[in-house]
């Protein structure tokens, strides 16, 4: 999913500031500075003002060349300036007496300490992007090389929304990042806060993370602002092309995927083909005499890319059906496993007996009472459940019971790049970039869903596009105007395969399907339905919502001006965006069934009967038109006070009202509207009274109402309560705009002796991120235009409108809806108060070392709630079955679940940051970083797999408070260094042959130790909601937490949480254990790469490259993933499952050979 609108300023640019004086310190007025570029040769030039300093603005990223000429004094020149994108570089100069004609030259320090803003960011260097190795590739690997950072990256293909983009900055969630390229959006709002576009590595020049205290120009994003920089085109004519290559024969195994299964047959690898190859060439574009002789004028870069993988993913212990207990000819027998069967008033005995003969319970058979040998009589068996497992819809398991395996997916991307600068004067210049990226990638279980077996994929289709036009008008020395125009858009295409056994996505021959569904219509694809086992097996077949398509398009345009007036340099501007989705609705149109234990007391058992807990159903699959149109406006002065102290003083304003669907086409609940007078009658069966002759209903309820949808047209629904954009005081986009989103940016630099060696640096800012569109996505399913059915109670399978209870339907059961909507109308925009204070010290020329502190608070972010609530008195019996939809005292009776997005959790974050940038000699570059840091929130970072922001409150009574614990990224120590090391053996040796082929090693590498992420503990089974839809519980904690790291004989599976100290809550109520209270195992990972380069020609840096790449060099196994849901039986018996058990690791020891040739 997309949604991203940017308003940034000039992100790929950067300044030259500085002072110039005389030998006494006196500054030295309309002195001419002259500032050029190594790379394209372009000259910028400026006089110092009156107080003898200067700002050179807007200047591209490269070398620069600085000299400064004055009368009556020599002049000095800087050699070898690198500017970084984002860098706001100081270069001083104190001239010497002389004669205009004798020059004192220095090199410039190579690294430097900040003494001109108080921004707290991280620069991934053009030396770092080319020479680190990176698993896959990874632009994501490559941003998590900051301080602040914390990740749980498991080492994929770089590709965009379909990749890892788990990355957190400063405690704050992952998808408040935003990633620019060349100053566009590059963001994929709305899907976890990837990026759009996953540039090729060998096409981007470097980046910048700006992770705290940033200028007024950068907004919409709370978190990170990663500005990418795409390589441009120099007046000397460049080319390389590269191949790298993995392959499962040169590494090592997963933990979970072991050489041999149990008893001693072999088991196959998990397959890895990797193929990334690609080419690119930039320089000037020239035509001898006729065209740019000077090569100063038009430059171009051109990169292509295709990346090919086949990746085996890993199921590691998912717990399945045991093919034991699967239905013979003598029933279903389930060994030493206690089953019941259901009481009369769970299932009626019309529905429970309705294929044994004459329709009674077989001999020896007792509603209530326990199966006799733990076995259900093949004439119970429900045909449908007995059809699907025939086809295959579960694996069968491969290790005692549960399923380790592998199931190869694929992922192919082709990706074009070209970018254009052209200078038409030396006052007005322009450069664009245009990509093109084609994503086909496979998923080998159902893409954003509960799915976790591996028996239905999808295929994730995904063209993206970028493009950038940008002008900048040197309107004089000091007054600099920048327009520039900015596209972002893709499109998402998913399509569902059957695999791993099973024979077909349609419904199996024998499939009772004449009444398989609510709802007929045009989304009737005859596809099985959503089977989900939730108690102590915990299956999930899950397909019913696909296929899906959306289509997203971003168009932004925006003004810059920079202007340098004595000691400020000022800078303003102001931004449109409008941005357009359309998107197909999200549901299962096919049905889902949801299998518990509440009748048998295993979940397997309850599918074999047909008895499901529950059932949902999308009437149909309709669409949305969403668009979203914002403003902002800045301005920033950074003030030069004195040689040693200046403040960056800006304001930022954010327009960004909500997003709205086009044709008002969206239903939200309000507890306004709702008439308790009106409140529903309902029939026995616990569906809305639709009048005589139904049930026990004598007339039809009040507040019900129609569709305004045709496809709905003759379908009465209960509206009650239910607001519609331009009715009755109803906001367009469903809630109230906020327009007084007003954010300070205040910063610091104090250089403490005036030697540019000791800086303190700080500062406060206030960040406001745009409320996330899937808020809005997700409500397009509600009533009236759209209909989403929860049944009332448990249902038949071969017929959800049967209730089991009563064995009867209405002839159209007018069932309560479920909502997805928004809290009210007073929706606030997320906004995060930022601060920091720190100190640089420059060690030598070459080393510099930060030390910062740095904390946030962030209030009005979003989570969801069920606001739906019966009495808590009433939860023992919803338990144990009965009618939440007729439960006494429901709040808002006639609806089911409604499940409110609201903006009111909170969280904190402090960390203790430490960052050493060297380089040792000429051989070593070398960056470390700790970070000692506490995450806390209110509410978990994501809804889900999918990662979007609406996570869900475990306890709607008492709300986020019962949430409030570790962030789920919280991660107390993170340490991480990277270096490139050039061996200098025979380097410099006479022989050319001798130096080539003995010299030209380099060792890099990336080292990462940290502390591990916290695990949330959940309840399975009849207590997981406590009745409630939409709710989840926690155990209580009746001892100490341990880890006894135990290995089970003979399995394959290690116990990392002892599941004895953890006990079922009391019928109704919410366990004691604290959010995210477990943590979860540490990481120390080793990263190592031994290049040997081969040159043809150091002139002009012809060379060949060879590369060995290891990843998780010492393979150690690196466990990041827990079962973490513990189930007990309707005693309150914990059942024996996997829980606390190990099931997913990073990758092991991987090896990637590449090769690469520079022209």
């Amino acid at each position: 999913m997309v949604l991203g609108i940017s308003f940034q300023a000039s992100a790929q640019e950067a300044t030259i500031v500085g002072t110039v004086t005389d030998p006494s310190g006196s500054v030295i007025a309309n002195a001419k500075i002259t500032a050029k570029n190594v790379e394209t040769g372009l000259v910028h030039t400026i006089t110092t003002n009156e107080a003898g300093q200067y700002v050179l603005p807007d200047l591209h990223i490269g070398h620069y060349d600085v000299k400064v000429e004055a009368t009556g004094f020599k002049a000095a020149e800087q050699k070898g300036i690198v500017l970084q994108v984002g860098d706001r570089a100081r270069v001083d100069f104190q001239m010497q007496v002389g004669g205009a004609t004798e020059t004192v030259t220095v090199e410039a320090a190579p690294i430097r300490v900040q003494t001109d803003t108080g921004e707290v960011s991280n620069v991934i260097t053009d030396l770092q992007v080319s020479q680190i190795a990176v698993n896959g590739r990874s632009i994501y690997q490559l941003a998590a090389l900051a301080p602040g950072a914390s990740s749980q990256i498991n080492n994929y293909v770089n590709t965009p929304v379909g990749g890892d983009a788990n990355v957190e900055f400063n405690g704050i969630r992952q998808n408040h990042n935003i990633y620019l390229l060349d100053g566009g959006e590059d963001d994929d709002r709305g899907g976890a806060g990837g990026m759009s576009i996953a540039p090729s590595s060998d096409a981007i020049a470097e980046f910048r993370a700006l992770t705290s205290n940033y200028s007024a120009d950068f907004g919409l994003s709370s978190a990170a602002t990663m500005t990418m920089v795409l390589k441009s085109g120099t007046q000397t004519l460049h080319a390389s092309a590269w191949e790298f290559n993995r392959n499962d024969a040169f590494d090592a195994r997963n933990f979970f995927n072991p050489t041999t299964k149990v008893g001693g047959a072999p088991n196959p690898a998990a397959e890895l083909r990797l193929n990334v190859f690609g080419f690119n060439v930039g320089g000037p574009v020239t035509f001898g005499h006729l065209y740019n002789l000077d090569k100063k004028k038009t430059f171009f870069f051109y990169n292509m890319e295709w990346r090919r993988l086949i990746q085996g993913n890993i199921s590691s212990g998912q717990q399945v059906p045991d093919p034991a207990t699967y239905p013979g000819v003598n029933g279903a027998n389930f060994g030493t496993t206690a089953i019941t069967v259901p009481t009369q008033s769970q299932v009626a005995s019309s529905v429970l007996f309705r294929n044994c003969p004459g329709g009674v319970a077989p001999a020896n058979i007792a509603q209530g009472q326990p199966f006799p040998n733990n076995t259900i009589p093949s004439c119970m068996i429900d045909p449908n459940a007995s059809t699907l497992l025939t086809a295959g819809i579960f694996p069968k398991p491969t290790n005692g019971n549960k399923f380790f395996g592998s199931a190869n997916v694929p992922t192919n991307l082709k990706e074009e790049i070209v970018r254009i600068d052209h200078n038409f004067t030396s006052k007005f210049s322009v450069f664009g970039h245009f990509v093109a990226e084609q994503v086909s990638q496979g998923f080998a279980t159902s893409q954003w869903s509960g799915d976790n077996v591996p028996t239905v994929g999808d295929t994730f289709g995904n063209p993206s596009y970028s493009g950038v036009i940008h002008t900048t008008y040197t309107i004089n020395p000091t007054l600099i105007n920048e327009v520039a125009f900015n596209y972002n858009g893709n499109r998402i295409n998913i399509i569902p395969f059957a695999a791993q056994g099973l024979k077909s996505l349609g419904l199996p021959t024998g499939y009772i399907s004449t009444n398989s569904r609510l709802f007929t219509g045009p989304n009737n694809m005859s596809r099985i339905p959503n089977i989900d086992l939730k108690g102590s097996t915990g299956t999930q077949f899950e397909i019913a919502s696909w296929p899906w398509k959306n289509k997203a398009d971003d168009y932004q345009i925006r003004d810059d001006v920079s202007w340098t007036k004595g000691v400020h340099q000022l800078k303003m501007g102001g931004s449109w965006a409008i941005y357009k989705k359309v998107q197909d609705l999200f549901g299962t149109t096919q049905g889902a069934f949801n299998f518990n234990g509440l009748f048998t007391g295993n979940d397997f058992a309850d599918f074999l009967l047909g008895t499901a807990n529950g059932y949902n159903e999308l009437a149909v699959q309709d669409h949305g038109y969403w668009n979203n149109v914002s403003w902002a406006a800045y301005v920033q002065d950074n003030w030069r006070v004195s040689h040693r102290l200046t403040l960056n003083l800006g304001l930022r304003w954010d327009g960004v009202p909500h997003t709205y669907e086009a044709n008002n086409r969206m239903g939200n609940f309000y507890p306004a509207l709702y008439d308790p007078a009106k409140a529903a009658t309902f029939n026995n069966n616990g569906t809305i009274c639709a009048g005589p002759p139904n049930d026990n209903c004598s007339a039809p309820s009040p507040g019900l109402g129609t569709s305004p949808n045709s496809i709905l047209a003759g379908i009465p629904l209960y509206l009650n309560g239910i607001g519609i954009p331009g009715q009755n005081g109803v906001p367009k986009g469903l809630v109230n705009n906020h327009w007084a989103a007003f954010g300070p940016r205040l910063g610091f630099a104090y250089d403490m002796t005036g030697a540019g060696k000791t800086v303190v640096r700080g500062g406060f800012g206030i960040m406001y991120e745009r409320i996330q569109g899937n808020d809005m996505y997700d409500a397009g399913p509600n009533i009236p235009f759209s209909l989403s059915v929860n049944t009332p109670g448990p249902v038949e399978m071969d017929n959800p409108k049967i209730a089991l209870a009563s064995g009867t339907a209405a002839t159209f059961p007018i069932n309560p809806a479920s909502i997805t909507g928004l809290d009210s109308k007073s929706y606030k925009l997320p906004r995060s108060s930022q601060w920091s204070l720190g100190v640089q010290r420059s060690l030598s020329a070459k080393t510099v070392l930060s030390l910062t502190y740095v904390g946030n608070t962030n209030r009005y972010q979003s989570y969801r709630t069920q606001t739906n609530l019966p009495p808590q008195s009433d939860l023992p019996a919803l338990i144990n079955g009965a009618n939440f939809n007729t439960a006494p005292g429901l709040l808002y009776s006639g609806f089911n679940s409604i499940v409110m997005s609201t903006n009111q959790a909170n969280s904190h974050y402090h960390g203790l940051q430490a960052d050493l940038n060297s380089q040792v000699g000429k051989d070593l570059q070398l960056r470390a970083f700790y970070t000692y840091s506490r995450a806390i929130d209110s509410a978990a970072d994501s809804r889900g797999p999918g990662g979007a922001d609406l996570s869900q409150t475990t306890d709607p009574y008492l709300g986020w408070r019962y949430d409030i614990g570790p962030s789920g990224f919280d991660r107390t120590h993170n340490a991480s260094v990277n270096f490139i090391y050039d061996i200098p053996l025979l380097r410099n040796s006479a022989s050319r042959l001798v130096k080539s082929t003995v010299g030209g090693w380099q060792i890099s590498g990336i080292v990462t130790m940290e502390s591990g992420v916290p695990v949330d503990i959940h309840v399975g089974g009849i207590q997981s909601s406590n009745g409630l839809p939409n709710a989840s519980n926690r155990p209580n904690l009746v001892g100490k937490i341990t880890h006894p790291n135990a290995v089970q004989s003979g399995d394959h599976v290690i116990q990392y949480i002892d599941p004895t100290v953890f006990a079922a809550p009391t019928m109704g109520s919410w366990g004691n254990l604290g959010h995210y209270a477990v943590r979860g195992p540490g990481r120390d990972n080793w990263n190592l790469s031994l290049f040997k380069s081969f040159t043809f020609s150091e002139s002009r840096g012809s060379r060949f490259e060879l590369r060995l790449e290891t990843f998780n060099t010492w393979n150690h196994t690196q466990f990041n993933g827990v079962n973490n849901t513990v189930t007990f039986d309707k005693t309150g018996t914990r059942v024996v499952n996997n829980f606390g058990q190990f099931n997913s690791a990073f990758d092991p020891r991987i090896l990637q050979l590449g090769g690469k040739i520079y022209f």
